[in-house]
């Protein structure tokens, strides 16, 4: 077990998107490994949820002829630019490389699966963004992109993607604490208490916990009825675990009848059309704003009118302002 989680990530998310030689979906890496196909350092691994250290990684690579990751016996071959297989560089490589980093937002739509290559050939997201020439440089040549994060089938709104691996994996790590927040339609009764467990985090799902999420009611609009059974919510989570929003809501006996994503770190929705990506600046998850631990006010804070300051400044983004340019 690792102790120390900073620099770790999930083994179902290493296999999904640092590897050079698979093109997995979350939830095909997720099956492999419950079905005993993984391999890590020799050893059968069942639990998606494994953390593995890069330093761990880095160092049996050197000391090892044998690969420490392997799928139906046969080696993990990681990413050139991913955090696992590179090496320190000077600064001003490092400012070459932010300029090489480019990244797009795009509005996925309902129904599109994130993934390549989808076994069930359902739409997918990745593929009609390839279609449609987003990642073709000027002079013909075709960057590998990949998304940052996921989004489930019925989810729609922000999905970041880029061609830089550890710009992908740093965005995801809970570590960081990126702020992701989504307009959510709930049906059923809604009522404190159920806010407050959300609020307070600790709800179990399917044997999995999940931490405290911000969540406020939106107004509701005129033309709502009152005795409506649905409510608009703003709900911001740190988390990124799958398909959390829903789980959550579905624990207390409420239904997400539809999810969209609005924000992810300093990068916004905005007004972007369906379906459409552009393309927006590069910015280091360092110099972002919109993360760190959630600012949930206390009723005591309610009453006083008070507020925590140092935590409320975690709320503030400084939206990335988009390219005029659509692709």
């Amino acid at each position: 077990m690792v102790k120390d989680t900073t620099n770790c990530i999930r083994l179902s998310k290493l296999l999904s998107h640092d590897s050079a030689n698979l093109t997995l979906s979350r939830r095909q890496a997720e099956r492999h490994i419950r079905d005993g196909q993984v391999t890590l350092a020799g050893k059968v691994v069942t639990i998606p949820q494994t953390l593995v250290a890069f330093d761990e990684i880095s160092s049996f690579s050197a000391k090892n002829s044998s690969p420490l990751l392997k799928l139906k016996g046969k080696p993990v071959i990681f990413n050139p630019s991913s955090s696992i297989t590179s090496s320190s560089s000077s600064s001003t490589d490092n400012h070459q490389h932010e300029r090489s980093i480019k990244v797009w937002a795009v509005h996925k739509v309902s129904g599109e699966v994130v993934a390549e290559n989808d076994p069930h050939n359902r739409p997918s997201l990745m593929e009609r963004l390839q279609r449609s020439g987003v990642g073709k440089s000027r002079k013909g040549g075709k960057l590998h992109l990949k998304p940052i994060g996921r989004l489930d089938i019925p989810t729609e709104g922000l999905m970041l993607i880029t061609n830089d691996g550890d710009f992908s994996r740093e965005m995801e790590l809970p570590s960081n604490k990126l702020h992701r927040i989504y307009r959510a339609r709930v049906h059923g009764r809604l009522t404190s208490y159920k806010l407050d467990r959300i609020r307070k985090g600790g709800i179990e799902f399917d044997n999995v916990r999940y931490s405290a999420m911000k969540v406020a009611i939106e107004k509701p609009k005129r033309s709502n009825k009152p005795t409506s059974t649905n409510t608009w919510l703003k709900v911001t989570c740190t988390e990124g675990k799958n398909r959390q929003i829903r789980n959550v809501f579905k624990a207390l006996g409420l239904t997400v009848t539809r999810l969209i994503r609005i924000q992810y770190g300093d990068y916004k929705l905005d007004t972007i059309p369906a379906g459409m990506a552009i393309p927006i600046p590069y910015k280091a998850v360092s110099y972002q704003k919109a993360k760190g631990q959630l600012y949930i006010p206390s009723n005591k804070n309610k009453n006083t009118g008070t507020d925590n300051k140092d935590n409320k400044k975690t709320q503030t983004a400084t939206p990335v302002k988009w390219i005029s340019s659509v692709q």
